[in-house]
């Protein structure tokens, strides 16, 4: 019997939902920063074996804001729970009040509790999760640390209990349903937050403008990093263009070690005014 089905990840903001759609799929789809809301589109990990196939869902970290661009990434994880066949719910301490939001939907869909970073966390602290996700009643609890124990085995199995017999989706050789440029861009804007203070990185949006293979090991890549404001621009740039080297020479290399070929990244700062304000642009950057 060949199953197969699409498993949420939601949870707060820096839970670990990026570092185990990574580990799950066996590459690098999901950006991975200590800063929050790195994640602001949901994303697609495919994973196909003889007997199942598997599509993971990635969601944005789950927190409170009025802010548009909050608003449009708390949406699309409410249709994400809709349409998924298994919510898999990634604690990682006591304190999970977003469940208030979404409890109804989640008490509507079979759901797993992975609690990460349980070297880091007291019994007590345990308990006080696993209590606060009763509401939702769970079908089974996993207590782990993805980066120390490795429990892929553990987890697909608790998932391969909950799946039904279904088609498979997708060929045997698709890792994502996004292309290659969406992740390129991703790339990017993870060195940006991984180079810029705080807040600023919130303000910040890459489109790539063009993608271009000059020859059989060298791929041309010119990317345009969108601001809000002049200021955000000359922050991004650094004096005499600094900031902007080392942005590039990093995200460069991670590029290479994705394409498996040479790079020549051209990187532009442009600047939208009001970007995070407008719906129109804000969809339009986050679907590229």
């Amino acid at each position: 019997m060949f199953k197969s089905g699409y498993v949420a990840l939601i949870g707060k903001p820096n839970v670990g939902k990026s570092t185990f759609l990574n580990l799950m799929i066996g590459e690098k789809l999901s950006i991975v920063t200590n800063k929050p809301q790195t994640t602001r589109t949901p994303i697609k990990g495919i994973l196909t074996t003889d007997s199942y196939q598997i599509i993971f869902v990635d969601t944005p970290g789950i927190h409170e804001s009025q802010k548009k661009l909050n608003q449009i990434m708390l949406s699309s994880i409410k249709s994400t729970i809709e349409d998924v066949d298994i919510c898999l719910i990634i604690a990682d301490s006591p304190g999970n009040d977003y469940l208030k939001n979404f409890e109804d939907l989640l008490s509507k869909k079979n759901t797993i509790l992975l609690i990460n970073k349980a070297d880091k966390l007291t019994k007590e602290q345990i308990d006080s999760i696993k209590a606060e996700f009763l509401i939702i009643n769970p079908k089974k609890i996993i207590v782990t640390s993805l980066l120390r124990d490795n429990p892929k085995d553990e987890i697909l199995n608790a998932i391969l209990e909950e799946l039904k017999e279904g088609p498979q989706y997708y060929a045997e050789d698709e890792i994502s349903t996004h292309n290659v440029r969406f992740i390129v861009s991703e790339l990017i804007r993870e060195t940006l937050i991984e180079n810029l203070s705080e807040e600023l990185p919130y303000y910040v949006a890459v489109v790539i403008d063009e993608f271009k293979e000059r020859s059989e090991n060298l791929t041309y890549i010119k990317a345009i990093i969108y601001t809000e404001k002049d200021s955000q621009k000359a922050i991004v740039i650094g004096q005499n263009g600094s900031m902007l080297k080392k942005i590039g020479s990093s995200a460069r290399k991670k590029i290479e070690d994705f394409l498996g070929t040479k790079v020549y990244l051209d990187l532009w700062v442009k600047v939208k005014k009001g970007w995070t304000k407008n719906e129109k642009l804000i969809k339009e950057f986050l679907s590229e």
